[in-house]
């Protein structure tokens, strides 16, 4: 599939242009795996890492657990990505970018960029709606207590699926923030954004067939936050190269 989505939008074949290392983010051992199969195969530093894989499974009753134990949204969502930036910040270091500043070539650090979600922000309608639960972590005694069965939520309180997704891209944007705290002396810039609400794209998949097809209208007509695949990509693409977007944290 990744193939097939790369040339639907003209990128080249070439293994050394393009290459696809298959990774799931629920599951630890393949993240780590994953990532030695990236730098085993890179010829110069990353430029770039783009988190952008999540989960949202609102209708679950009782949580999936992933290979290791944790709940399956935080453990794709937060952890698989936590793990994922520790094991390749300190090849993403030794990035120098070249970039055009406008009357001449300069160098830019690599970026680190997490995509994180308007429901974990309760200044904005979609985090302020009640259902499914806002998001809130609480004091992270769940985490604390090991995040092991039985508890499955980062405050320890009872299962809620639709807020697992909400605490998961929290903690992404939380972290965008650590890393820029954490790693002042290094080059690397961290940033998140949310691009706008993506309606219609396979995320949705576990959700009624009426809400997918209700909630694209709901975000166009009611909260103006509709934004097509194109755009949010576009988007993306502003944080990821942009020289504006040169801002860390």
């Amino acid at each position: 599939r990744a193939e097939e989505a790369a040339l639907s939008v003209g990128l080249p074949r070439s293994p050394r242009q393009l290459n696809h290392i298959q990774l799931d983010l629920g599951d630890l051992d393949s993240v780590r795996t994953g990532v030695k199969l990236l730098l085993d195969s890179l010829d110069e530093p990353l430029d770039a890492l783009v988190c952008n894989a999540a989960v949202y499974l609102p209708r679950l009753k009782k949580p999936l657990r992933s290979k290791q134990g944790y709940e399956i949204s935080m453990a794709t969502n937060h952890l698989g990505h936590f793990l994922l930036i520790q094991m390749l910040l300190e090849n993403l270091s030794k990035s120098s970018r070249p970039v055009w500043k406008g009357r001449a070539w300069g160098i830019e650090p690599a970026r680190v960029i997490i995509l994180g979600t308007v429901t974990a922000n309760l200044k904005e309608l979609g985090g302020k709606i009640p259902i499914p639960a806002p998001a809130d972590l609480g004091d992270l005694t769940g985490f604390e207590q090991g995040f092991l069965d039985p508890i499955c939520m980062a405050n320890g309180k009872r299962f809620k699926p639709g807020k697992a997704y909400k605490d998961s891209k929290l903690c992404n944007m939380i972290t965008t923030q650590e890393l820029n705290k954490r790693f002042r002396s290094s080059p690397i810039l961290f940033s998140s954004l949310y691009p706008g609400c993506v309606a219609n794209t396979r995320l949705f998949r576990n959700t009624p067939k009426i809400f997918q097809w209700l909630f694209p209208w709901f975000q166009k007509l009611i909260t103006g936050g509709y934004v097509s695949q194109a755009l949010a990509g576009e988007r993306v693409a502003q944080v990821v190269s942009d020289p504006d977007f040169a801002i860390s944290g």
